[in-house]
Order: structure tokens, then C-alpha cells, then sequence
């Protein structure tokens, strides 16, 4: 028997700027992802959530607006987008103190997706993660910008330490492995 990948999919919707919408966005997501009946390894899905409501939360509560979310499958992997418009500063990845209240959603994405970055756009940026089957070879560093995102404009290059980026260490994304010399 031969294994049939799904054809891809895509859906877009826009989340208010209210923080209470965050939930809804979430639940949507999942549910969509859910009635695709993707050939997913269990637990996915709720990662998926988990993973949504942080992207998004951060961008509702990080920009005073709203986001346009977008959710698609390609036949390998799930990604997810959050696109807003309130200036092209790229979110950079940080360790949160032990006593803090917040700082943590962008080190669950980190550990929990497969890829994720961000990109600025003409009117702000899209930070996005993967999720599923994505292959990765943990030997090959993960460019700051996906192959993925060069048809948005995107360039696939080194970063600086000192540029903003997702976790950058040493011009290595902080999520992968630098490659041996």
C-alpha cells in the first residue's frame, strides 16, 4: 500500500486586537488542522495550539492591533503565520528570569517547532514556525530565513550577534547545531 500525501492547503483569517480573541484564533487553527485530517504523530495538534496562541498573543499584545494569521500545509509540514503591521522589528528570543511574568512563548517555540523565524515585510513582519513531518538535518545549521521565505523576499544569510533575529548565537540561529569545521 502506498502512502498518499494530503494536498496542501492554506487557510487566512484576521484576530482582532483584543487579547480575548487569542483563544478563538487558537481553537480555529487546531480545528481547521483537525478537519484536514493530516497524517500527523499524535500530540501534534496540541502542540500546534500551544504554539498559535503564543505566536499570536505576541502579536496582539506586542503591537496594540490586530494580526492576519495563516495556516497552510504543504504536504510535509504544518506552518503557521502571524502577519501584523506595526513595524518591521524582528522578535529576538530571550531566556525570561525566573520571576517573570512573561518572556517564555518564544523559547516554547523554539523548543517545540521544527523551523521558525521571522521576516519583515513592507508594512511590519510575519513571524511563523513550523510544525509535523519537516525534515531538518540537526547537522546542517537552520538559516535565520527558511528556504521557504525567500519567495517573500527573504534572504538567506548569516546574522550577527548583534542583529535582531530569532535567537541568533554566534550567527547561528540559538536552535541548531553550527556546523562542524
Amino acid at each position: 500500500m502506498t502512502f498518499r500525501t494530503p494536498a496542501s492547503k492554506s487557510l487566512s483569517f484576521r484576530v482582532p486586537a483584543d487579547v480575548g480573541s487569542v483563544p478563538f484564533a487558537r481553537r480555529r487553527v487546531a480545528a481547521t488542522v483537525r478537519d484536514w485530517d493530516l497524517p500527523l504523530v499524535d500530540g501534534t495538534v496540541e502542540t500546534l495550539e500551544l504554539l498559535t496562541a503564543e505566536v499570536i498573543a505576541n502579536a496582539v499584545v506586542h503591537t496594540g492591533e490586530g494580526c492576519q494569521v495563516t495556516v497552510s500545509w504543504n504536504g510535509t509540514c504544518v506552518r503557521l503565520e502571524a502577519a501584523d503591521t506595526e513595524g518591521s522589528l524582528l522578535p529576538q528570543w530571550a531566556p525570561a528570569g525566573l520571576d517573570a511574568e512573561s518572556g517564555r512563548g518564544l523559547q516554547l517555540v523554539d523548543g517545540l517547532a521544527q523551523r521558525w523565524g521571522a521576516r519583515p515585510t513592507s508594512d511590519g513582519k510575519v513571524v511563523w514556525f513550523e510544525i509535523g513531518s519537516c525534515l531538518h538535518l540537526p547537522s546542517r545549521p537552520r538559516p535565520a530565513v527558511s528556504d521557504s521565505d525567500l519567495t517573500y523576499g527573504g534572504t538567506q544569510r548569516r546574522l550577527s550577534a548583534t542583529e535582531p533575529g530569532c535567537g541568533v548565537h554566534g550567527g547561528f540561529p540559538a536552535h541548531s547545531t553550527p556546523p562542524d569545521h
